[in-house]
């Protein structure tokens, strides 16, 4: 093993035995990270002489363990002495001034910088603060004592091609982890503040694919992205998704939105092959008032499909959020949508049979919430071409039925509102309104359930003196169920 892959700043903990489990193995593919020594010396290992940094190859310190401590005492992994930086600097050091720790089980976790030093620990010139946390990105410069003294470099040993191309403006703020999930039109990645250590999913859309993820008649590229940019930033809703932040480059878009833990509702019905009834109900609930939320915003959604619905935790019962905007459009009031959008076997019959040329409306959107009923309550689809017929004539017709064995335990009042949504007709077509006024959904359990779900949110999330969401503007409160007749005094 060379002596300058084992240069610390002066390593007392490096024992013979822990180096042997190296030397079977490739050594870049255990090195997760590397410090390099800036304005101080180093001292290489078996001897006693300080070395000026720019004058020996022995400047580097692997990371390949999970935690590291640096300070003045002996025991640290990094001991920091009058050998390695001027006496004034020294006085500044504490017994342990910093620890770096990393979840060696997630190649892509990001490396934790702890301060415990009294006179402080410096990320870029901003202090840490005792006893808090920042994330280390690639390139940060670790001060030590004074914002001034600007003792190492960070340097991040991932080599991920995504990474190399991210705009300054996301690489200064954002650690950017795992890819969650990807589709035709872009990649959504794990990230998290630098700062404050919050994690949220990064959208990333590479405007030269959407030509070909595109038909014809959708926006094209620049207009689309925008447009869903625009929708997402005027949203505030618990139960829709919030952006952020925003960077946009000539060759694509970064949208920082919140990270749902959950994951989405498709991964969910996959997973359990179908939802509880209950289940359903809460997350049906949820779903019905964002999108009441969205149309009362003159937004139509047009893409509703369970992969689009995220939810916030792993639990059975979780605060659900409507995703991914970009097939949605700001519409006026009573205007008509003239553009064929959406995954096929969730959009409206309307939409089919006039082949985007016919104007349809808002109650698109009631379709699709009826279709995604459908496939919670079953773990499967009301229509698909393995069913005989195509299914674009199945959806004309609204040709389905409750025959498999999974519609056994499911109520009448559930079936009877999925009847009603997926009518052909968009006149005779439920409003939301009547959904929310249905037998199915005027159940006390789960509207209480919701509300809990929602007020536990806005709680969490609300700021003095400002009200975190619309809803508690409005006069009508959504979660309240219809009003019942009072029992006659006697």
């Amino acid at each position: 093993m060379s002596q300058e892959v084992d240069t610390v700043f002066t390593t007392q903990t490096q024992h013979s035995e822990d180096m042997s489990q190296f030397e079977s193995q490739p050594m870049e593919a255990l090195i997760w990270g590397r410090l390099y020594a800036k304005n101080m010396t180093i001292t290489t290992l078996g001897t006693k002489r300080a070395l000026p940094l720019i004058d020996t190859i022995s400047r580097i310190y692997d990371l390949r363990k999970e935690t590291y401590s640096a300070g003045r005492k002996e025991t640290n992994d990094l001991c920091i002495n009058t050998e390695h930086v001027p006496l004034k600097i020294i006085r500044g050091i504490s017994s342990l001034h910093f620890t770096i720790r990393k979840n060696l089980a997630d190649k892509e976790a990001p490396a934790y910088i702890k301060d415990h030093s009294r006179n402080g620990t410096f990320i870029n010139g901003t202090l840490i603060g005792q006893g808090k946390e920042f994330i280390l990105k690639d390139d940060d410069v670790i001060s030590l004592s004074h914002q001034s003294f600007k003792a190492i470099v960070y340097k991040d040993q991932r080599v991920s091609k995504h990474l190399t191309e991210l705009p300054e403006e996301i690489r200064q703020t954002y650690y950017v982890g795992h890819e969650l999930g990807s589709g035709a039109c872009g990649t959504v990645y794990l990230i998290h503040n630098a700062i404050t250590c919050e994690a949220f999913a990064m959208k990333l859309v590479k405007k030269n694919l959407l030509n070909e993820c595109s038909k014809p008649t959708i926006l094209n590229e620049p207009q689309r992205i925008m447009n869903e940019v625009k929708i997402m930033k005027s949203l505030k809703h618990p139960c829709v998704i919030k952006m952020h932040d925003i960077v946009n480059t000539p060759e694509s878009v970064y949208m920082v939105l919140e990270y749902m833990k959950g994951g989405d509702l498709l991964s969910r019905i996959i997973r359990n092959k179908r939802l509880q009834e209950k289940t359903a109900k809460i997350f049906f609930l949820q779903m019905c008032h964002a999108v009441k939320y969205l149309h009362e915003k003159g937004i139509t959604h047009r893409d509703l499909k369970p992969d689009n619905i995220l939810l916030e935790k792993e639990d059975e019962i979780t605060l659900l959020k409507v995703s991914d905007f970009g097939l949605s459009k700001f519409v006026e009031q009573d205007s008509v949508m003239r553009t064929i959008c959406g995954t096929i076997l969730f959009v409206a019959p309307e939409v089919l049979a006039t082949g985007g040329i016919g104007s349809y409306t808002k109650k698109v959107d009631i379709w699709s919430l009826g279709v995604v009923l459908f496939t919670m309550l079953s773990g499967k689809m009301p229509f698909s071409d393995s069913y005989g017929t195509p299914a674009v004539e199945q959806i004309k017709r609204a040709r389905f039925n409750f025959s498999d064995e999974s519609w056994k335990p499911i109520s009448s009042a559930a079936k009877n509102l999925i009847y009603k949504i997926l009518t052909v007709d968009p006149k005779n077509r439920p409003t939301l309104d009547e959904i929310l006024g249905s037998a199915w959904l005027r159940d006390r359990d789960a509207v209480a359930q919701v509300e809990r779900l929602i007020k536990k949110k806005l709680t969490g999330t609300k700021k003095p003196g400002k009200c975190t969401s619309d809803i508690e503007n409005n006069n009508d409160h959504v979660f309240i169920e219809p009003p019942k007749k009072r029992p006659r005094n006697n």
